[in-house]
């Protein structure tokens, strides 16, 4: 089975914003981006699509549902990563504001909860939990697209690679690019990761 994780198009949020679960809509920028990468799509169409259910995400979604006519399958497990009180606000302000909270953050992110919100390892557990139920509802030869954030493909892409989640920013995950991984054998291999175009098996 394939599995094609594309990250959303740009959002209408300026530079330096924490996104993290703000319901941000996409800019006419990140429209076009992900139309272009639509565009780039070659093969069949894939079997299932997901996408997070968070607005930029669903947005993006949408261009690939009409490219195939196919219809969007809502998933929460694939949302970014929930910063609780900092979603939406500019780092710089949170630096300022919650200086002591963010440097405890910072220097734990992969455990430490943000304020009221999640860590990064709760990132990885809950798609984790989507990633095992797809395995076990889909067919050997079966393409799934699924639409997500930064912080949720590099998750998917831990469970991969086998990597330890502090090694997650390690991964460059832009917006309205694509990675691939194939489940053969029961292992994973990593085809591409963060390329512009959807590139041949």
């Amino acid at each position: 089975m394939d599995i094609i994780l594309v990250r959303h198009g740009a959002t209408e949020a300026g530079p330096g914003i924490c996104q993290g679960q703000a319901d941000t809509a996409l800019s006419n920028q990140g429209f076009a981006g992900v139309q272009q990468l639509a565009a780039n799509w070659t093969g069949a169409a894939p079997r299932f699509l997901f996408s997070s259910d968070l607005r930029r995400a669903q947005q993006s979604a949408q261009i690939f549902a009409a490219a195939f006519a196919i219809e969007p399958l809502s998933d929460a497990r694939l949302r970014e990563q929930d910063f609780g009180t900092w979603n939406g606000q500019h780092w710089n302000d949170i630096v300022r504001a919650d200086a002591s909270r963010h440097h405890h953050w910072q220097e734990n992110w992969v455990i430490q909860e943000a304020p009221d919100g999640e860590s990064f390892a709760d990132v990885i557990r809950r798609t984790g939990a989507w990633l095992a139920a797809l395995l076990g509802s889909t067919a050997r030869d079966d393409c799934v697209l699924a639409i997500a954030h930064a912080g949720s493909i590099r998750a998917l892409l831990c469970h991969a690679l086998g990597l330890p989640p502090g090694r997650a920013l390690a991964m460059a995950v832009d917006e309205a690019c694509t990675s691939r991984i194939r489940y053969t054998a029961g292992q994973f291999e990593v085809r591409h990761i963060n390329s512009t175009r959807f590139e041949a098996n």
